[in-house]
Formats: structure tokens, C-alpha cells, sequence
């Protein structure tokens, strides 16, 4: 997916925002992010993918800051917040007359704790969401295939996104054949996205392997990410993608991907040609 004029008001959001959270004390400093973001959003290549764009500027904070993870205690007490949830939402999962669906729902609604779009949120009310998501319409189209994929599989490559979303990954990833599954975090921080540093906050490396793809970038741009996330990727049978960001750099990757996000941004939503706020479980038929 390419930039829109309508993500340039977002990259200055993000940029207030980057501000505040990398520079609190500093009035000078967040003037000079500020200016930062502003100036690669303009100058920025519009043919590229909003989370390239993004990546960018966010490089530039922390080499102006020095500031490597100003979310990390955020983080933290997002995973903290959802595990309170595991038992209840794995109870129900167990119960359900179609688990697999039923935690494939809760995984996708978890999309909504973001802290990188307007419309994402961090994790309060987050059960309202999940009990909405899982009662509610859902385009289902790609769920059979979903099912054949995961069964007729060797390797399920798992493309993570946020902190305490990845809980109710964990959740799904349970559900699925685990000792074909490899998890996939971001290789260093950025926004709320999950990285190795979290992963035993979550305990999603007791349920299946967990790798790193090497970037920074909020998503997946293949050609930034570490080789042997490259070599994984071109190897998978079966690829599910988590979240806005991976949507926005593979969506025209070429491979079959399911596709499982929130709709949070009018971008986004103009993209998919579902309003704001839908649940989006979707199959890219690949090349």
C-alpha cells in the first residue's frame, strides 16, 4: 500500500506524539522532532509504504535522542493487563463449539490496542471489544482455506504486531498445529510492537518458536528485514499477518498471506472498503 495524502496528517500526529514520549522534559528537543518528521514527511517517497515512511522518521528520533524504547514500561503493563484475561478468554476459547474461531475472533479484535493509529487504543476495554468481535458478523470466506492451510502445512510463519495483542496471538496460536508454528517479532523497538525483549513477558515462547525479523520498521518491508527472516518467509506454507503495519507493506507482497487486522484508519478503511472499526479476516490470493 502506498502513502495517501490523508497519512500525512497522521505522520504529524505520530510526530506530536514521538515528541512527548521520547523527549517529556524537553521543550527544544521535541520542537526539533517535531521539525524532524514534518520535514521526511514532505520530502518522503510517496510511492513507498506509510510504515517505510514511518521508519524513517523514527530512526532519525532515536539517533537524536538516544532514546531506544520510551514505551517499554507501557508495554509491559499491557501484556500484564491481558494475561489477567488468559484464563477467562482460554475458558471460553475451550468451550466454544468452534474454538478455533472463536480465538481467530479474539486475536483479530486484540488489533485494537495500537499505539501508532488514531482510531487504535491502549488496552481499556478491551474485553467489550473482544465480546463484540466475537459475536459479531465477520466476513468468513477465508476460513476454510485458513483451516486446509494450517492442516496441510509444514511451516506457519506468524507475523506478530502489538504488546498485548500478542497475548490473544498466543491464544490463537494455541488453536493451530504449535510445532508448526515460528512467531514473528520486530528486531528492535518501535511504537508498541512486540520485540524479543517482551516475548517472555507474553510466555509465547513456551507455545512455538519465536524469531526476530532484524528491522525497525512498523511492519514487514521484506527488503529491510534480517535474511533468515527472509529465507523463513519465501519457505512458509502458510503465512498469517497481524495488524495495519504488515498489511500496509505485504499486501502487495505477491504471497498468499491471511490477513487479520482492526480497521483503524480512513486509509485503511478506504483501502479494504470496510468502515472504521470492522474486524478484517482476509485472504490475499497471492500470484
Amino acid at each position: 500500500m502506498k502513502v495517501y495524502n490523508d497519512c500525512i496528517p497522521c505522520f504529524a500526529r505520530q510526530g506530536a506524539e514521538a515528541a512527548l514520549a521520547y523527549a517529556p522534559d524537553n521543550p527544544e528537543i521535541q520542537q526539533e522532532i517535531l521539525r524532524t518528521v514534518l520535514s521526511i514527511s514532505a520530502e518522503g517517497d510517496y510511492g513507498k509504504s506509510p510504515p517505510e515512511v514511518a521508519a524513517e522518521y523514527f530512526r532519525a528520533i532515536v539517533e537524536l535522542t538516544g532514546v531506544a524504547d520510551p514505551h517499554a514500561a507501557a508495554k509491559a503493563r499491557s501484556n500484564q493487563e491481558v494475561l489477567k484475561l488468559l484464563p477467562q478468554l482460554r475458558k471460553e476459547v475451550e468451550e466454544s463449539p468452534r474454538p478455533l474461531e472463536t480465538a481467530l475472533r479474539m486475536a483479530i479484535a486484540g488489533n485494537i490496542i495500537d499505539f501508532g493509529t488514531p482510531h487504535g487504543q491502549k488496552d481499556n476495554g478491551l474485553m467489550e471489544v473482544i465480546e463484540h468481535a466475537v459475536g459479531s458478523d465477520m466476513c468468513m470466506d477465508s476460513f476454510a482455506a485458513f483451516v486446509q492451510r494450517a492442516d496441510d502445512a509444514k511451516l506457519i510463519l506468524y507475523l506478530g504486531d502489538n504488546c498485548g495483542e500478542a497475548v490473544l496471538d498466543r491464544l490463537l496460536i494455541e488453536q493451530l498445529p504449535t510445532e508448526k508454528v515460528v512467531f514473528v517479532v520486530r528486531g528492535k523497538p518501535i511504537l508498541n510492537d512486540i520485540t524479543p525483549a517482551e516475548v517472555d513477558q507474553v510466555g509465547i515462547d513456551r507455545v512455538c518458536r519465536v524469531v526476530d525479523n532484524g528491522s525497525d520498521a512498523p511492519g514487514t518491508i521484506l527488503d529491510q528485514c534480517s535474511p533468515d527472516f527472509r529465507a523463513l518467509f519465501d519457505q512458509a506454507d502458510m503465512i498469517i499477518s497481524k495488524g495495519q503495519g504488515n498489511f500496509e507493506t505485504l499486501q502487495e507482497s505477491g504471497r498468499e498471506i491471511f490477513f487479520l487486522m482492526k480497521v483503524k484508519c480512513d486509509v485503511v478503511a478506504l483501502e479494504t472498503g470496510l468502515p472504521l472499526g470492522s474486524i478484517y479476516f482476509q485472504r490475499s490470493k497471492g500470484a
